[in-house]
C-alpha cells in the first residue's frame, strides 16, 4: 500500500474537520448571530471595569445576560489591551488577530514536530494540518466568539514539544499558564508526574502559584475570595444534570449519559460515578510512556479525561491539536488508527439538537414523521451527541494502543525516533 493510501483515513478526518468548520462559519452568524464576539464582549467589560477599579465579576455585557467573566483575577490583566482598543468591536478584532497568529504558530509547530519525528510530509499533508488548525470547527468556533482557547492550545503544544526537548522548566511554565486561565489543563500535571518530569512539575507549581499571588497582590484578597466562592463554585453546573441534561445543552461529558440513565440520582453522585469510570481508562492509556507515541497517547487520554469529567462545550477541543494531530500521522496504519480517525471526525461533528430539529422541520416529509424523528433525536441527544461519541472512541483507541504495545514482541522504540 502506498503512503498516500496509508494516509487516506487521516487526511479524510482532517478534511472533515475543515468542512464542519466552514459549515459552522456560515451557519452560526446567520442562525445565532448573538454568538459573534460573545467572549470578547465579556473580556472587554471585565478589563474595562478592572481599570475603573470595579469588580470584573458577576456582571454581563449589555444584551448578553448570563455571560460573565469566570477566570482568576490575574487573567483580567491579559485583557487590558482589549479594553484599550476602546470598543467591543476593537477588542474582537484584536482577539481575532491573536487567534490567527496563535493558530498559525500551532500549525507550524505541529508540522515541524511530525516531520522531525520521522514522518514524510508532502504539500497536501502540510495544507491539511494547517487547514485543520486554522479552519476546523474547533478553531472557527473560537474565531466566531472571540475566545482565547487557541492561545491555550498553543501553550499546551509548546509545553509538550519543549518537554520532548528536555526544556522542563519552560514546559511546566507553559502548562501552568494554560491552567491559570481554564483550570482543567491542570490535569496535565498528572501526565507530568507519570513521566517523572520533576522539574516541569516544580516549574508548573511555582508559575501557577506566582500567577495566583500576583492576582491577589494586584486586586486584593477580597476579589479572589469572590472568585472562589461565587464564580468558581457556579462553574460546576451540577444542578443542570438533575433529571437528565437538556438535549439542547452542548456539554460534552460522560455525565450526560449517566444523567439520562439515572435521572433520579443526585447529580453530585453522577460526578463521582464519572470519575470512577474515567480514572481507570486514563491509567490504562498512560501505562507505557517510554516512547514518544506512548507519551502522546497518555497526554491525549489525560486531557480527554479531564474534559469528559467537566461540563465543557465542544470549542474546548482545540486544546487537543497537540497531541491528536501528531498521533494521527505517527501511528501505524491499521484498525486502531482507523478508530482515531473516526473519533476525530465525530469530535468535529458539532451538531446541536435545535439544529437537527430545525432541519427536520424543513425536510420534505410529513408532519407526523418529522415530529416522530424529532422526538427520537431528542432522546438520542439527551444521552449523547457526536463529539461525545468521538471522545469515547479516542479514549478507546488510546487504551487499545497501550494493550497492543504491551502484547507486541517487538519494541516500538525501533520506530520511535527522538525529536531534535
Amino acid at each position: 500500500m502506498s503512503p498516500d493510501q496509508n494516509r487516506r483515513p487521516v487526511r479524510a478526518a482532517l478534511a472533515a474537520g475543515v468542512c464542519f468548520g466552514l459549515a459552522y462559519l456560515v451557519a452560526v452568524p446567520l442562525l445565532r448571530p448573538e454568538q459573534v464576539g460573545l467572549a470578547t464582549d465579556v473580556y472587554f467589560l471585565a478589563a474595562e471595569r478592572a481599570l475603573a477599579g470595579d469588580s470584573p465579576y458577576l456582571v454581563a455585557p449589555p444584551g448578553r445576560p448570563g455571560y460573565e467573566f469566570v477566570y482568576q483575577p490575574v487573567v483580567v490583566l491579559a485583557f487590558v489591551p482589549h479594553a484599550l482598543t476602546g470598543s467591543p468591536l476593537g477588542a474582537y478584532l484584536f482577539q481575532t488577530a491573536l487567534n490567527l497568529l496563535s493558530a498559525g504558530a500551532i500549525a507550524v509547530l505541529l508540522v515541524r514536530y511530525v516531520e522531525r519525528s520521522g514522518a514524510d510530509f508532502d504539500r497536501l499533508d502540510r495544507a491539511l494540518v494547517a487547514g485543520f488548525v486554522l479552519a476546523s470547527v474547533h478553531s472557527i468556533s473560537v474565531f466566531v466568539m472571540g475566545q482565547v482557547n487557541l492561545q491555550l492550545a498553543l501553550a499546551v503544544a509548546a509545553g509538550g514539544i519543549l518537554l520532548d526537548r528536555d526544556s522542563q522548566a519552560w514546559a511546566g511554565a507553559a502548562f501552568a499558564a494554560a491552567a491559570t486561565v481554564k483550570l482543567f489543563p491542570a490535569a496535565v500535571g498528572l501526565w507530568l508526574l507519570r513521566r517523572r518530569a520533576w522539574r516541569a512539575v516544580a516549574a508548573a507549581v511555582v508559575t501557577g502559584t506566582a500567577l495566583l499571588l500576583a492576582g491577589v497582590l494586584v486586586f486584593g484578597p477580597s476579589l479572589f475570595q469572590t472568585y472562589l466562592t461565587e464564580v468558581l463554585a457556579g462553574e460546576s453546573h451540577t444542578a443542570e444534570f438533575a433529571g437528565g441534561l437538556d438535549p439542547s445543552t452542548m456539554y460534552v461529558t460522560v455525565r450526560r449519559p449517566l444523567a439520562a440513565l439515572f435521572p433520579a440520582t443526585d447529580p453530585a453522585l453522577l460526578t463521582l460515578a464519572a470519575l470512577a469510570l474515567l480514572v481507570p481508562v486514563v491509567v490504562a492509556a498512560s501505562w507505557d510512556v517510554s516512547t514518544r507515541r506512548g507519551r502522546l497517547v497518555a497526554l491525549l487520554a489525560t486531557l480527554l479525561g479531564a474534559m469528559l469529567l467537566l461540563p465543557l462545550e465542544p470549542f474546548y477541543f482545540s486544546l487537543l491539536y497537540y497531541p491528536l494531530v501528531p498521533l494521527l500521522y505517527l501511528l501505524d496504519p491499521g484498525r486502531v488508527r482507523g478508530v482515531f480517525a473516526a473519533g476525530t471526525v465525530l469530535l468535529s461533528a458539532v451538531i446541536s439538537y435545535p439544529a437537527v430539529e430545525g432541519l427536520l422541520a424543513l425536510a420534505p416529509v410529513s408532519r407526523g414523521l418529522s415530529t416522530t424523528l424529532a422526538a427520537i433525536t431528542r432522546e438520542i441527544f439527551r444521552f449523547a451527541q457526536p463529539p461525545l461519541v468521538g471522545s469515547l472512541l479516542l479514549l478507546a483507541g488510546c487504551v487499545l494502543l497501550q494493550y497492543q504495545w504491551a502484547t507486541e514482541d517487538v519494541s516500538m522504540e525501533q520506530a520511535d525516533p527522538r525529536v531534535e
